[in-house]
């Protein structure tokens, strides 16, 4: 089974690849201050090249101010830098 792909994508927006949609970052959170573009409600953004992301880390994570809790118990879904 593929896992899920933890991800930062273009250093401003943290989300998830779907083993289904591998061209597709699903935004968990975008920061303007990170230079996002400004959007309301971004649900996804398009992977044009693969250096536009990154496995994503707990001290990303902590970067955008979102919960690591629960990611890292479900080694088995979820694939991100454990460093």
């Amino acid at each position: 089974m593929e896992r899920i792909k933890l991800v930062v994508f273009k250093n401003h927006t943290l989300g998830y690849i779907l083993p289904e949609l591998p061209n597709s970052v699903q935004v968990l959170h975008s920061s303007i201050l990170k230079g996002a573009p400004f959007e309301l409600f971004p649900s996804s953004k398009h992977i044009n090249s693969p250096d536009e992301i990154r496995l994503a880390s707990e001290k990303d994570f902590n970067s955008f101010n979102h919960s690591f809790e629960g990611y890292n118990k479900f080694t088995e879904i979820y694939e991100y830098n454990p460093s």
